[in-house]
């Protein structure tokens, strides 16, 4: 069963270094919020990756507690085996080996938003060098703009509080996943008031496990995900989340 609670250590993290065998309770997933893939609404986790999270779950015979936290405390989790996975976490050449992948949970370009006021912003990364610019912590986008040589990085926790700096003008620019970028100015009141430039880079989002994760499992995570896509279900589902697959 899914626990709906937040911020709040399980016993399964007290024994994370004793090894899987020692764990109390179900295998522990973490993830932050990244909206439209995955947010917290009124009745708990919703998005086209928690309901691929369920049904993989579920087809794999795998029990699973789906826990929210700021991103990079879910990525320090998962690296100190107080986690067995993420549910949502790009994938990269320099994670490659680092992780075990399990499932894909959708795709998105880097986009950078502006207050509208400010006009148009170029889509060369490079453009963003000498701005204040606002990045989620432990980021792909914060390690992308690290190595351009950006020097004004302002990190936050999560994306919505990045984009409450943005209208504050604390920040002059905010970097994200396009799909998440545009989840937030669809809300109302923000319109007409926020301007997203898409860049070129590109990335994969992927369910992931970590080392605390038995081989068994990451097996049958594995085998379930391709048995939903081989049924179709895969597809049902993506056609019903057009936020997360515009084209599907």
């Amino acid at each position: 069963m899914l626990s709906r609670r937040a911020f709040t250590p399980t016993l399964a993290s007290l024994f994370a270094g004793l090894g899987g065998s020692a764990w109390a309770g179900p295998p522990v997933w973490v993830s932050g919020e990244v909206p439209p893939y995955l947010s917290r609404g009124a009745q708990g986790p919703e998005g086209y990756a928690f309901e691929l999270f369920q049904r993989v779950t579920r087809q794999a015979d795998v029990p699973a507690d789906l826990q929210f936290y700021p991103w990079a405390r879910a990525l320090r989790m998962l690296e100190a085996r107080e986690a067995h996975a993420a549910l949502v976490i790009t994938r990269t050449p320099e994670r490659e080996a680092q992780f075990r992948w399990l499932f894909p949970v959708g795709s998105f370009r880097l986009a950078v938003v502006t207050r509208a006021a400010d006009g148009p912003m170029s889509s060369d990364i490079t453009a963003l060098i000498h701005r204040r610019v606002g990045t989620m912590r432990a980021s792909v986008s914060r390690s992308m703009l690290a190595a351009a040589g950006a020097r004004h990085l302002v990190e936050g926790k999560d994306y919505a509080e990045l984009l409450t700096l943005l209208q504050r003008g604390l920040v002059e620019t905010v970097i994200g996943p396009d799909a998440v970028m545009r989840s937030f100015k669809a809300r109302p009141g923000e319109t007409d008031n926020l301007r997203i430039t898409v860049l070129d880079q590109g990335y994969e989002l992927y369910a992931a496990a970590g080392a605390a994760m038995p081989d068994d499992q990451v097996h049958k995570l594995r085998a379930a995900y391709q048995q939903l896509v081989d049924s179709g279900a895969v597809a049902q589902l993506k056609k019903r989340h057009p936020d997360v697959f515009p084209s599907g």
